[in-house]
């Protein structure tokens, strides 16, 4: 019973110095884009919650979207399948049936192959259409692709799934891949962020990156220069959402 307990309470802790180093490498990446590292001191612990939760709805959201077109896939080739006329072979019990090897190996590559582009292509018009629609940006497009491939490769992989030291790998690099993905989205969505107006007199447009505690963090881009400033919560104004 204390060996169970044990194990459960190891189990959590690595869970949450997971889920916090998730948060931390989501919030670098994306301070570091702005060249604002210094914000990271000055972020609460509790902070980071908010990050845990977006990565983490990223991830399985992107693993279940990769997932679905899997099945989709299966279940359209068996439909195929069943109009497709019939090979057929002549098995013989004493001989090697070398003939029956050979289609069934070439039936496999196929099907991996076909399943790599069936979900290449899927995937590849998703994001061309959310990038026609300037949901995303084009680095967004780049760590998508990264992210599904390296989905699609933990999912299907033979070795992948034979070694369970290099499964927890692949894993942490999808979960680096979604956390920065997950960065890249914010960094992309900052000109539809709202926008703060300050009690004191400043022409510069106040972009509300974050909030914590009894602050709020903000950016100005003018000249392709990032200035950030962090001012508490009682020396704004108003903070006006973007039309």
């Amino acid at each position: 019973m204390i060996k169970k307990e044990l194990s459960i309470t190891e189990l959590f802790a690595v869970l949450s110095v997971v889920a916090l180093s998730i948060s931390v490498l989501s919030n670098a990446f994306f301070y570091y884009s702005l060249d604002a590292l210094w914000v990271m001191s000055i972020l609460s612990p509790t902070f980071y919650i908010f990050e845990i939760i977006k990565v983490t709805v990223i991830l399985f959201a992107a693993i279940a979207v990769v997932g679905g077109l899997i099945a989709l896939y299966k279940f359209l080739l068996k439909k195929w399948q069943i109009l497709k006329p019939k090979a057929r072979y002549r098995l013989n019990i004493h001989g090697d049936n070398l003939e029956l090897k050979q289609s069934v190996k070439s039936s496999e590559k196929r099907f991996e192959v076909g399943q790599i582009v069936f979900i290449t292509i899927v995937t590849t018009i998703g994001a061309v259409t959310l990038f026609h629609f300037k949901w995303i940006g084009y680095t967004s497009v780049l760590w998508c692709a990264v992210l599904v491939g390296s989905i699609l490769a933990f999912l299907t992989d033979h070795k992948i799934h034979k070694d369970q030291s290099l499964k927890i790998i692949v894993f942490t690099i999808i979960a680096l891949f979604a956390t920065c993905y997950s960065a890249q989205l914010k960094l992309n969505g900052i000109q539809n962020s709202p926008v703060a107006f300050l009690k004191s007199p400043d022409k510069n447009t106040w972009y509300v990156l974050d909030g914590f505690q009894d602050k709020v963090i903000l950016l100005s881009q003018a000249e392709n220069k990032s200035n950030i400033k962090v001012v508490k919560f009682d020396e704004i104004d108003r903070i006006s959402p973007i039309n």
